[in-house]
């Protein structure tokens, strides 16, 4: 998305929100009276701070995402936010116990059942275990829930495939080509479960 369409998105979002009464969505009353669920913009000096602090150049969509909104206030029903990019961090430095749990699963030989050439088993070691291990935790915790970026291999230049990883699920679903998919599949989500419920 461009920083326009990040803005117009990041409106509708917040009308959104705004239109719940859901006592699982936190919104503050400063967000109330400016109908915004974002924050002010990230500098570009705090951008690149971020970056020379992870080493590693954010994607594209999550950089023009801070250009707009220096973090966001609620998602949904699952995550509980996305956070200021000076808190965003590797999964090892922020959950230590989540990138035990991925290495872990990283490390699993197999074999599992009704996977004769161990393609699953391959897919779990990479999906749960590997790009869990190296990746970016993005929000804080929601139910039993966290939003993580996978940068791939370096280098990669390129968006980075996004997912949430819950206890419930179990484990890690990476469902998302890049974090403006991810935040559209949220909203796309919280609308739906909102409406019928």
């Amino acid at each position: 998305m461009t920083a326009f369409e990040w803005q117009q998105f990041l409106q509708r979002y917040s009308e959104e929100l705004l239109r719940t009464d859901e006592p699982r969505i936190v919104i503050p009353s400063e967000a109330r009276v400016s109908k915004w669920m974002g924050f002010a913009p990230a500098s570009p000096a705090t951008i690149e701070a971020a970056e020379d602090r992870l080493g590693r150049k954010l994607p594209h969509s999550l950089r023009t995402f801070y250009r707009i909104s220096n973090g966001w206030r609620a998602t949904g029903f699952f995550i509980t936010d996305v956070l200021p990019i000076e808190k965003i961090g590797w999964l090892a430095d922020l959950n230590p116990h989540l990138h035990r749990l991925a290495s872990k699963n990283a490390a699993k030989v197999g074999p599992f059942k009704r996977d004769p050439d161990g393609t699953r088993l391959r897919q779990f070691v990479l999906d749960d275990g590997t790009r869990v291990m190296r990746s970016l935790a993005i929000s804080s915790w929601g139910d039993a829930s966290i939003w993580l970026l996978d940068p791939g291999e370096p280098p990669c230049d390129e968006e980075w495939l996004a997912g949430r990883w819950s206890s419930w699920n179990p484990g890690m679903s990476w469902y998302a080509r890049c974090f403006a998919d991810l935040m559209q599949a949220e909203l796309e989500s919280f609308i739906r479960l909102r409406d019928c419920g």
